[in-house]
């Protein structure tokens, strides 16, 4: 159930006078100012991000002056450098742009990552021992998107006589891995809080800019590299705010220019004709990368695309990605309906948790999602590992932190990592039972109402006369939209005077204003036909139609 409201909240006049904010459309002012950002100051720098200015704004992180020394004495002295990576998207662009960069520094570079079915995520000694067998000659391992849980893997890697720099930007533990240098924005200890929402493409690229500023050499491969980091950050779902605003940005705007022969031809191949961070990032190209370890498949293959200048080998290689992502779907569709028949009819629990032995591993978490959407409570799903332990992962909203709350939990846990609103687990199949209950109490707790209407708010309403096409590019200012910034709700008032349906089966249905704008809301064909009278109030968002070259302004209803 979704419950709207609306703030009401405008933007004074007086900050509207700033020379920069004055060509602003003022539906954009006021949607800042009623999400918090207030000032002059502010405004400016959200819409006009600088990824110069924020670099120059942020010091580098904590314990990076050891992390260079050893990395720039590799490069050097010809040392060969293992780039130990995580298997997500945020992962493998991690893991390219540190190869990259360092490559291009004529470093010896091998890269690494877990099987996910084998050793799951993160450095671990049979990982290590692994990555030895294959590269003896390895002197420096560097991790990243991982390692500030991988107490384990970093001991053997520095038991073998290896450097060790770990590169993260998960919660780190109560213990710090025994690394060389370890870099963690989230570390309790790290001074400057403009990094905490770094992700781990976002914090080995600022480390590979640190690292060329210091050896002295021109920093073009590393800017060259942001659009992985771009890819990277939107796909792991940090907020886009900050630094992470300026480096989507940008990574978007190379992205576009097709200057990396992956974007040019995935673009081409996905019938994508402008690639943006909410669609085309988060819903088709970062997909299409995660399903690659989601259904146990190779995923050294993404690296090599990600870098790779053959044409033949990335069309190729982005249709057989393309191929296992509908895979991916079609078992995700599978499991969210086994997951959905589990929880019975009026189930009243704060928590929803469900465990299955056939589940994959690596669709869990999309499990997870869709439930935590569909209820708004928090969600576990869970399968079972070849130790027969139950192993998954948790999704919440808003609101409540299945860190913390797994943190209370821990003694029944083999093992566990994550955020306030995503985290892995695996449980002891002995203590199974009481985790349940205890995880389920504590969630209770959380909701002691169980109301679990979810709130949206509504930024701003006009009438349907307000919604021009100068208006909608206008608002494009405000793009990307993603994690902390979501795309505007609007609300309208409209004056409709006919309707349509559309579909094969008329399932979809378009409201027709009197001032000739076009309101359309997918699958409510049948609704519309009960209704029996035209609606006024619509929410949604307007967009451009462009139709044969006729462009037009329509508003897509919620």
């Amino acid at each position: 159930m979704i419950k709207y409201k609306f703030n009401n909240t405008h933007c004074p006049t007086t900050l509207a006078l700033s020379p920069r904010l004055k060509a602003v459309h003022p539906a954009c002012l006021d949607i800042l100012y009623e999400r918090g950002i207030r000032t002059v100051e502010a405004m400016e720098q959200f819409l006009f991000p600088s990824l110069t200015e924020s670099i120059r704004a942020c010091p580098p992180f904590l314990d990076v002056e050891p992390a260079l020394e050893i990395l720039e004495h590799a490069v050097r002295n010809k040392e060969p450098i293992a780039v130990y990576q995580d298997y997500d998207v945020d992962g493998c662009t991690a893991g390219a742009i540190a190869a990259e960069c360092l490559m291009a520094l004529g470093a010896e570079v091998h890269r690494y990552c877990n099987e996910r079915a084998v050793d799951g995520f993160g450095i671990c000694a049979n990982g290590v021992d692994n990555l030895m067998a294959q590269y003896p000659n390895t002197r420096v391992l560097l991790t990243v998107d991982n390692g500030i849980s991988g107490i384990a893997g970093v001991a053997r890697a520095k038991e073998l006589g290896l450097k060790v720099v770990v590169t993260d930007h998960h919660e780190p533990g109560e213990v710090l891995p025994a690394a060389d240098a370890v870099i963690d924005p989230k570390r309790v200890d790290e001074p400057d809080a403009q990094y905490k929402d770094n992700c781990g493409a976002g914090v080995i690229w600022r480390i590979m800019l640190e690292l060329y500023i210091r050896m002295g050499v021109a920093v073009e491969p590393v800017m060259k590299a942001v659009d992985l980091a771009a890819l990277g950050t939107v796909a792991d779902v940090v907020p886009l705010t900050g630094q992470n605003r300026a480096i989507v940005q940008e990574g978007l705007r190379l992205m576009n220019e097709g200057r990396r022969p992956f974007f040019r031809i995935v673009s081409e191949l996905l019938e994508l004709k402008t690639i943006d961070a909410q669609y085309s990032v988060a819903f088709r190209i970062a997909p299409m990368i995660n399903a690659v370890s989601r259904m146990d498949e190779d995923v050294s293959v993404v690296g090599r695309l990600l870098l790779s200048e053959d044409e033949a080998f990335l069309r190729e290689g982005i249709i057989r990605l393309d191929e296992i992502n509908q895979e991916r779907k079609d078992e995700t569709a599978r499991e969210v309906e086994v997951a959905e028949a589990s929880i019975p009819e009026g189930f009243d629990e704060a928590a929803i948790i469900v465990r299955d032995a056939g589940f994959r591993e690596g669709i869990v978490g999309i499990t997870a999602g869709r439930l935590m959407q569909e209820y708004n409570r928090p969600v576990i799903v869970l399968t079972q590992d070849r130790n027969g332990n139950w192993k998954g992962s948790c999704r919440s909203p808003e609101g409540f932190s299945m860190k913390a709350a797994l943190d209370k939990c821990a003694k029944w846990l083999v093992s566990y990592g994550g955020h306030a609103r995503a985290a892995g687990v695996t449980v002891r199949a002995a203590d199974f039972e009481v985790f349940e209950k205890e995880l389920t109490r504590i969630a209770n707790e959380a909701y002691p109402d169980r109301d679990f209407t979810k709130t949206v708010t509504i930024d701003v309403v006009f009438p349907s006369s307000a919604y021009t096409e100068q208006m909608v590019r206008e608002l494009r200012i405000l793009e990307p939209y993603g994690e902390g910034f979501p795309q505007p709700l609007f609300g309208l008032v409209a004056d409709v005077s006919d309707v349509r349906y559309m579909g094969a089966e008329k399932q979809h249905v378009k409201y027709l204003d009197k001032t000739g704008l076009s309101i359309v809301q997918w699958n409510h064909g049948e609704e519309a036909r009960a209704r029996g009278r035209f609606p006024r109030k619509f929410v949604g968002h307007p967009q451009l139609n462009d139709w044969k070259g006729n462009i037009s302004v329509q508003f897509i209803s919620a």
